[in-house]
């Protein structure tokens, strides 16, 4: 009886994580390193620079060639499905991850012909979410898509904040102080100034580049 009662607990552990591994070995889960998503079920502002394009375009429920025409690279050859999103600018100058999940969603709407609720961010650095009304289906809707996608790393705010700069950087640009960026973007106090932006987004739920140009501007 004993032996039943610390027996049955492995068997359990043992089921469940076997149906994980069948999961993701059948393409039901799709784990980017940080997080488990339902394959299809991947909303635009999920895509996370340390996510690979075939991660996200899995869980988008998309083509791999689909999404790299989506970001509309120079050379699309240099892209394979294990390249990181945060490795992007190097092939796409002035790529901005934050514009891009508005391109994702912006085609997402006009192929599915069904609109994917936006999140809307706050002063405080949360979102909340917002309805866009959904566009009407067409054969334009790739060109649409790529069309926006060409003007990627411009958005709203200052286009000169890249992924890739520093907080710090980011205020000595603009003549604030950090103190004052750091709590305009909802960051903690402790917040290392010194990260990249990219690397913050990796690790701050909620928090983009495009936070910190919206950060900017009313600082400004």
């Amino acid at each position: 009886m004993n032996r039943l009662t610390w027996i049955a607990p492995l068997v359990f552990i043992a089921v469940m994580l076997g149906g994980v591994g069948v999961a993701e070995a059948t393409g039901a889960w799709i784990t980017s390193g940080k997080q488990v998503v339902a394959a299809g079920q991947l909303a635009p502002e999920d895509v996370k620079g340390s996510m690979t394009l075939q991660q996200a375009a899995d869980g988008l429920g998309m083509g791999f060639p689909e999404l790299v025409t989506l970001i509309n690279p120079p050379d699309p050859s240099l892209l394979t499905p294990t390249t990181a999103f945060k490795d992007l600018e190097a092939f796409v100058p002035g790529f901005d991850l934050a514009t891009f999940r508005e391109t994702l969603r912006a085609y997402l709407n006009a192929k599915n012909g069904t609109p994917i609720p936006a999140p809307t961010t706050t002063p405080s650095g949360t979102s909340s979410p917002s309805v866009v009304a959904a566009s009407t289906p067409s054969a334009t809707a790739t060109h649409t898509a790529t069309s926006t996608a060409q003007a990627t790393g411009t958005g709203t705010g200052d286009a000169s904040i890249k992924g890739s700069m520093t907080l710090r950087q980011v205020a000595d640009a603009s003549h604030l102080t950090v103190a004052a960026l750091v709590a305009e973007c909802g960051l903690p106090a402790d917040a290392n100034p010194d990260l990249t932006l990219r690397e913050l987004a990796d690790s701050v739920p909620g928090f983009d580049v495009q936070v910190v140009k919206d950060a900017v501007a009313r600082l400004r």
